[in-house]
């Protein structure tokens, strides 16, 4: 028998001993008092260093797509044990991955619409075999037989109310940047009116909720992109195109000016898209990541142990 157990009823208990260590349970508690602070410092930073938005609402939409990952990312670890706020975000969270495939289509129909507008330029502006304009009008004529953009999935904001968990503020972030990307993403790709979340009352359990409104703000005040500068570049060669004749030497100023206008546009657009589209990558990928963190997060008891099956 250990001495300790021999005389146990000698040693003072737990609670006469003054200077004794935090309980297991003091210490949870203050890892996850520790946990929300800098989940809302990291917030408010981030939501922080977008401000000034780029003026191109490409670039823009593809920092907040940076600062979800960001936000993604960092929401698994402050889901240890199973908390309420995470079962009520499973469907949060398979939402967020649909608008993620959503947006990636959408990209892809704009890189395809891309393509046909580079192509039809490289025909135009290089020298051809006869039958060059021609051909060019038939890609830009392809290009405009594409349907409307179908609307992108919104993932609205439902804010939440009285004291939170560490877990549960850290979703809120994730839901309120997330419905900011998808009102942006619509706004952006599809085009419209569209209507962009802000945090209102009650914002001193949401510490990040200034610059998110403020980010929101800015996001509303985009005026038209990239993308529809190029719509109008194009539609201005074809129409110089439809105007001149093959090989007519009387437009073909007109056709050149109008055709180095569209590449000048087509230029600025390729890279935005492909940023772009790293961007949502990122996010679904860490969307998936959360997801996981979620589930497993359901297989692990309050004390760190795996749940009996």
């Amino acid at each position: 028998m250990f001495l300790a157990d021999k005389y146990r009823s000698l040693l003072p208990s737990s609670h006469q001993q003054p200077h004794s260590k935090p309980s297991r349970r003091r210490q949870q508690q203050q890892q996850l008092l520790q946990q929300e602070g800098e989940a809302d410092r990291f917030g408010a930073a981030r939501l922080g260093s977008l401000l000034p938005l780029p003026a191109s609402p490409l670039a823009a939409l593809a920092r907040v797509a940076d600062v979800l990952a960001l936000t993604l990312a960092d929401a698994g670890p402050a889901l240890a044990g199973a908390d309420p706020a995470v079962a009520a975000h499973l469907d949060a969270g398979v939402a967020l991955l649909d608008a993620c495939n959503a947006i990636s289509a959408g990209l892809d129909r704009l890189r395809r619409r891309l393509l046909l507008a580079r192509l039809a330029l490289h025909l135009v502006l290089s020298p051809s075999p006869s039958g060059g304009r021609a051909r060019a009008r038939a890609a830009l004529a392809d290009r405009g037989d594409h349907p409307a953009p179908s609307p992108l999935p919104s993932l609205p904001f439902e804010q939440p109310r009285g004291r939170l968990s560490a877990a549960a503020r850290v979703l809120a972030a994730v839901d309120a940047i997330s419905s900011l990307a998808a009102a942006a993403a619509a706004a952006v790709l599809v085009g419209g009116p569209v209507t962009f979340p802000r945090v209102s009352g009650g914002v001193g359990d949401l510490p990040w909720a200034e610059p998110f409104n403020a980010v929101s703000g800015q996001l509303a005040a985009l005026g038209d992109g990239e993308v529809a500068s190029l719509d109008e570049a194009v539609r201005r060669l074809a129409s110089a195109l439809d105007a001149s004749g093959e090989g007519a030497a009387d437009d073909e100023a007109a056709v050149r000016a109008a055709a180095q206008e569209a590449e000048r546009r087509a230029e600025e657009v390729a890279p935005l898209l492909d940023h772009l589209s790293d961007a949502v990558g990122g996010v679904f990928r860490a969307a998936l990541g959360l997801r996981n963190a979620e589930v497993d997060s359901f297989m692990v008891g309050p004390a760190g142990k795996p749940c009996s099956t």
